[in-house]
């Protein structure tokens, strides 16, 4: 299968339902110039450091929810990764697996953020911190599945409606993991400023370790 044709389509399929239309738009050529002549440089153009895409975001979207909107820009950000990786392969002659990609792109999180109260060690972490720290695995999964099984605009359906069960699946462990440390699981995506049991505004950031050992995390000192 053409995996970059796919991701390039996925790309285009994402930022025009997200009314980006002019963006879509430039990724429509690009699919263009690859069908016609297996060109790549003009989309590694649109991405490089003065390219059409610096500094883009999604503007014109009107997200109903912080949520969707990390979930969306993050989405974007893994196609964007999968695409230019894709086609400097191409620049180079090389052919890649599926199980090539599925070996070697992203990666599971190893720490996730959150936050403790100095007075009595009150730990917390959000939806956002779950979401931060689930983002790569899911994302990429969904990706590659999408490449394997040739409907990557299926698994973006579900990943922008939230509806993705892998990604309820990640987050259901991290919880399970934070409920095992005795880390207080809060919906919400605003950082800890009061602490909830002691009222001390003493709040730090602080990082837990996923344990090798058992479904826990293990508090990091620094």
């Amino acid at each position: 299968m053409d995996f970059y044709l796919i991701t390039l389509e996925g790309m285009k399929k994402l930022l025009s339902d997200c009314s980006e239309e002019l963006n879509a738009s430039y990724i429509a050529d690009c699919i263009d110039k690859w069908n016609d002549s297996k060109d790549v440089d003009y989309f590694l153009k649109g991405f490089s450091e003065k390219g059409v895409f610096a500094g883009f975001n999604f503007a014109h979207t009107d997200f109903e929810s912080e949520e969707k909107k990390f979930w969306v820009q993050q989405l974007f950000g893994g196609l964007v990764a999968m695409a230019m990786q894709l086609a400097k392969f191409q620049k180079q002659g090389r052919t890649v697996s599926i199980a090539f990609i599925r070996q070697n792109f992203g990666h599971r999180a190893e720490v996730i953020r959150g936050a403790e109260c100095e007075d009595c060690r009150y730990r917390q972490i959000n939806s956002l911190d779950i979401d931060r720290y689930i983002v790569l695995p899911v994302v990429s999964t969904a990706i590659v599945n999408g490449l394997d099984n040739n409907d990557l605009n299926n698994e973006i359906d579900k990943l922008v409606s939230l509806k993705s069960a892998h990604m309820r699946s990640e987050s259901d462990n991290a919880k399970l993991r934070a409920s095992n440390t005795d880390i207080v699981v809060v919906e919400g995506r605003q950082p800890l400023t009061v602490c909830p049991r002691c009222g001390s505004k003493k709040i730090k950031s602080r990082r837990f370790l996923k344990s090798l050992k058992n479904n826990s995390f293990v508090a990091l000192s620094k």
